[in-house]
């Protein structure tokens, strides 16, 4: 394969997308709701559909963000296995999720799955429109030392359960 411009062009976009995610997870983990809701587009979807939840919208971003933090602290989220696809100024993708949290006890690896995403680009740069969170084995949310710290967050996002 050459190196043309639209494979260039191309290859730029998908290193933005991948920055994009980057500052996703780093603003969910350490950063601050606002940010975290400045991957999105204004009234872009987060939703977790094999756990029943959906969160659309710039200020409903804002406070699920904000719950995270509150009843989820030391959380890391890593993605890894980028594949994404671009199609002019949309993009669709996917990536695997693990996700790690620090307890004064030790560390757990409390769950692993996948998202799938729509991606568009606003003019400016890259945001996410949709984003779907699949968890591999969602019961384990809920056993021993990890649904215990879990459990708060649960009821916390119990106002976004897609009826």
């Amino acid at each position: 394969m050459s190196r043309t411009p639209a494979y260039l062009s191309g290859a730029a976009d998908r290193v933005m997308i991948q920055d994009l995610l980057a500052r996703y997870a780093w603003e969910l983990d350490h950063g601050s709701p606002e940010g975290w809701a400045d991957a999105f587009t204004v009234h872009g979807i987060f939703e977790a559909p094999n756990l029943g939840f959906r969160v659309e919208g710039r200020e409903s971003l804002i406070a699920f963000a904000r719950d995270v933090h509150r009843t989820l602290p030391n959380v890391h989220h890593v993605m890894t296995g980028f594949v994404i696809d671009l199609s002019g100024d949309r993009a669709a993708g996917r990536c695997f999720l693990n996700e790690f949290m620090a307890r004064p006890e030790g560390m757990y690896n409390n769950l692993q799955g996948w998202y799938q995403d729509e991606f568009v680009f606003d003019g400016n740069r890259w945001r996410i429109e949709h984003r779907r969170a699949y968890v591999a084995e969602p019961e384990s949310m809920g056993t021993g030392k990890v649904g215990e710290y879990f459990r708060e967050f649960s009821l916390a996002v119990a106002k976004y359960r897609v009826k």
